[in-house]
């Protein structure tokens, strides 16, 4: 009885004995998770309500945190990654969120405090840039009114020399009100004239402009270029900021700044370019106008494109009625490209979205967009109860249908030119592993020969070698337990093999 009574024990022991090693702790578990995807904004002087840097801060807020990630509402990603994934991606994975959730409902334990990473830092002066060349300020500026305000500051660069603008930072100086802040750059000296002419800070009317630099809406992150690629700003320029304000704010002052990065030593750089080529909806459907008491569709149609681009970033706009926003392209041939789809628009965090890799937008395609509208007061954010007829207009509570797009004219081998360097430096992690249950890959990343070994049940079996757009690339079939795939063609990047039957076991691959 008594062998029978251990033999029970050290079966319970198996079972159970580590329930409680399994319950997440700070220290090894959710201190990586926060400070990789949260404290960049959750920290002193940054847009997060509180701050994110120390156990004792996500003790103080867990159930907030839970929440929000349940829901997924935080890290703000509005763009779905099922449907293309981007750059340098805020997105949590199930078992992230299952983690954080289970730590909170288990009591926050923090686990052996010498193993957690140390606190990230960050700048004094809440920029994120690791080196800031020339920062652009307006002057402090009162709001003089309670309805939208558009508001343009001028002020000279006192460049001697050309430089290349690389990345820009914006910070808001009111964020709550700060609908809109983009940078210009003006030669003729007539926004600067203008502004020196009014009593207060900036003038409402007669922008000159020569370049639009950059356009930043609510909750925009920082927008960066490829290496050696920029815009281009002459010696004597003036820069010209053109803020939106939303109504509501009058009173407050605003000292709105953007901190540029500059391209140094730069040669033969790649000239950006910047524009709204998405900005109409199709004449079938008429005007942007969209009734009360409905949740409407629109459609965008673009021109054909007059040369191949090379298309970096994207950014999507919409105002409060907006629901829904996909978009992608349809070449000459008629390939339907993914470019971006957000679910479900929020106003409150309009990014910039880089590209993986150089996406090429080939001459002759078309960019295609469908959007959704929700103007019912079962939107939270319906300016308007009851709800009325709402148009295009500049205000907040009018409409806007854009895409804000950042490119440079294509040259032979952009499109591989990846931009995430994580996709190639992060092959260790269970998403990059050689090894699956039923055949082993190796090298991984490869070069131009890529080794499949399988088990006997997978020999014969047929594969597929496909990007992240899902488009197949290569396909046969398993010949042997030992097969080799010349990969040599494709460009460096992340690509998918799927063996067996009905191709469900997937694994990613990496092509250096």
């Amino acid at each position: 009885m008594k062998n029978n009574y251990l033999l029970i024990v050290v079966v319970f022991t198996c079972l159970f004995g580590n329930v409680n090693a399994q319950i997440p702790n700070w220290s090894s578990d959710i201190a990586p998770i926060i400070y990789n995807n949260c404290s960049s904004c959750h920290h002193n002087g940054s847009i997060g309500p509180f701050e994110l840097m120390s156990y004792e801060d996500a003790v103080t807020n867990a159930v907030d945190i839970k929440t929000a990630v349940l829901n997924k509402v935080m890290p703000p990603w509005p763009a779905d990654p099922a449907y293309r994934h981007f750059a340098y991606e805020a997105v949590l994975d199930s078992s992230e969120i299952a983690a954080i959730a289970d730590w909170v409902d288990n009591g926050m334990p923090l686990g052996n405090s010498n193993l957690a990473p140390p606190a990230p830092v960050f700048s004094q002066t809440g920029s994120l840039l690791d080196t800031i060349n020339y920062v652009v300020q307006i002057p402090p500026y009162t709001l003089q009114y309670n309805q939208d305000e558009y508001r343009y500051f001028a002020m000279h660069s006192g460049f001697t020399d050309t430089v290349y603008i690389s990345k820009i930072e914006v910070i808001a100086g009111l964020p709550q009100a700060v609908h809109h802040a983009d940078i210009h750059f003006d030669l003729s000296g007539q926004s600067f004239y203008n502004d020196s002419i009014t009593p207060t800070p900036g003038y409402s009317s007669g922008l000159s402009s020569n370049y639009y630099m950059n356009a930043w809406m609510s909750g925009g992150n920082i927008v960066e270029y490829p290496p050696n690629w920029g815009i281009l700003v002459p010696p004597g320029a003036d820069f010209v900021i053109e803020i939106h304000y939303g109504p509501g704010y009058i009173g407050l002052t605003d000292t709105t700044k953007m901190n540029l990065r500059f391209i140094t030593n730069p040669v033969n750089v790649r000239p950006i370019r910047v524009g709204w080529l998405l900005n109409n909806p199709i004449p079938a459907q008429g005007p942007l106008v969209i009734p009360p008491n409905v949740i409407t569709t629109f459609n965008q149609v673009s021109a054909p494109m007059p040369v191949d681009r090379s298309l970096i970033l994207i950014c999507p706009h919409m105002h409060l009625l907006g629901k829904s926003y996909k978009i992608w392209y349809v070449s000459a041939a008629g390939d339907s490209v993914p470019l971006i789809d957000i679910p479900q628009w929020d106003f409150h965090w309009q990014k910039y979205y880089m590209f993986q890799q150089i996406q090429k937008i080939p001459a002759g395609a078309v960019i295609h967009s469908i959007a959704s509208y929700d103007n019912t007061i079962g939107n939270p954010h319906n300016p308007y109860d009851p709800p009325i007829t709402v148009s295009y207009g500049l205000t907040t509570a009018a409409e806007m249908l854009m895409t804000y797009f950042i490119y440079a004219t294509y040259q032979p081998g952009d499109e591989n030119i990846i931009l995430d360097t994580t996709l190639l430096t992060s092959t260790d992690d269970n998403s990059f592993q050689s090894k699956h249950e039923s055949f082993l890959v190796y090298p991984n990343p490869a070069n131009d020969v890529l080794n499949i070994k399988v088990d006997a049940s997978l020999s014969g079996a047929d594969y597929e070698i496909y990007d992240n757009l899902g488009r197949s690339l290569f396909a046969g079939k398993i010949k042997s337990e030992n097969t080799s795939i010349d990969i040599s063609l494709l460009s460096r990047g992340i690509y998918y093999l799927s063996i067996g039957v009905y191709l469900n076991n997937v694994m990613k691959i990496v092509k250096e």
